[in-house]
């Protein structure tokens, strides 16, 4: 007779063991082919525990779970985007594009580690790290509800974008330049090149400024919010990036130049008055202007490096530079450490210049 085990039955069957229960509605099934005793109550364990979940309804039968990474996705999205706010939600479906494109048609259970490691490694590196956090957040998410057997992506490296994958930074040279792009766009816009450069406002920053925002009478810019992912929101990036930023006399008349309009708050509206979108933006007006003008391509980030790179150059503290651009001198140095090294002979100069002065004295 076979030994009777409390989550099921295990029998030697000719050279192998076999596993006989009960499934979650109650029909008699087996399983066959193992080596070992052994091998047999581990896995007739992890049914019993899977076939007890079913039951009291924590994991999904068989035939709910999704066929394919598309609908397992679909159901993340679904479920998951209920927890977070709208603008998270679209930067999770945006980055999980591409793995639709490569993995959506596959069943979640036939993925395989070496295939999901060569896919991130063959994804850009400015957006490696955030695309696979994503996909692994979706594959997890469906393993943790029982929706797919394993999760592939487990254990697999995903570190940040390292100094040497960064995009280089290539500021505008002048302000003739920023002039030139700044003549090839709609009047409506004419001012964002300027403005970005004169204030090193982040992109998201810059798109969520209001009129009310600049205060004449105190000579500052106030970045109180950033409009990103179709959300506005309040506050900044960073605890440091709600501040204030000096306004320059280019900046002002660039503002002043600007059409008017009564119809909305938004310092720099859309056509129809609401917050431009920073994607449409750059495919629809941002690179047509520089084709136009015949400049090398910058991105509209490139305006924000633009102001720290001047800044530097002209002399202006870390500590200072720092605080209206909203970061840290931590970041200043590991970012700008090229042109930080192009100031190092002015800075040798005036110590070489004060020992001079204190010898003589």
């Amino acid at each position: 007779m076979p030994k009777r085990q409390k989550r099921g039955y295990i029998v030697e069957r000719d050279a192998s063991w076999q596993v006989r229960y009960y499934d979650e509605k109650g029909a008699r099934r087996s399983q066959s082919g193992f080596r070992t005793k052994g091998d047999a109550e581990d896995w007739m364990s992890r049914k019993a525990e899977e076939v007890a979940a079913l039951r009291r309804g924590d994991r999904p039968a068989p035939d709910e779970r999704p066929a394919t990474v598309d609908a397992l996705l679909d159901l993340f999205l679904e479920k998951h985007g209920r927890t977070v706010d709208p603008a998270t939600e679209y930067a999770l479906k945006s980055r999980l594009r591409k793995a639709r494109k490569e993995f959506g048609t596959r069943h979640p259970d036939t993925l395989r580690r070496v295939e999901i490691e060569d896919w991130r490694q063959g994804l850009p590196p400015g957006s490696r790290h955030g695309v696979f956090r994503a996909f692994r957040q979706a594959l997890t998410w469906g393993e943790l509800r029982g929706y797919v057997e394993r999760n592939a992506s487990t254990g697999i490296k995903n570190p940040k974008r390292q100094r040497h994958e960064r995009r280089p930074v290539v500021p505008f040279e002048s302000w003739e330049e920023v002039r030139q792009l700044a003549a090839e766009l709609d009047p409506r816009f004419a001012a964002i090149p300027i403005v970005a450069v004169g204030t090193g406002l982040r992109p998201e920053e810059l798109f969520g400024l209001h009129r009310s925002d600049v205060d004449r009478a105190a000579g500052i810019l106030r970045v109180e919010r950033r409009y990103t992912q179709r959300t506005l929101k309040q506050g900044g990036k960073t605890a440091g990036s709600v501040r204030a930023v000096p306004l320059r006399a280019v900046v002002l008349e660039a503002i002043d130049s600007m059409p008017r309009r009564i119809d909305t708050p938004v310092l720099f509206p859309a056509a129809r008055g609401g917050y431009i979108e920073s994607e449409k933006f750059r495919y629809r007006v941002w690179t047509p202007a520089f084709k136009a003008a015949g400049l090398e391509h910058r991105r509209l980030y490139d305006c924000r490096h633009t102001f720290a790179t001047w800044a530097i150059e002209q002399g202006i503290e870390l500590w200072y530079l720092a605080r209206i651009m909203g970061t840290s001198t931590v970041q200043l140095e590991d970012t700008y450490a090229r042109w930080l090294q192009r100031t190092d002979g002015r800075l040798s100069a005036a110590f070489d210049a004060y020992d001079r002065q204190a010898v003589n004295d």
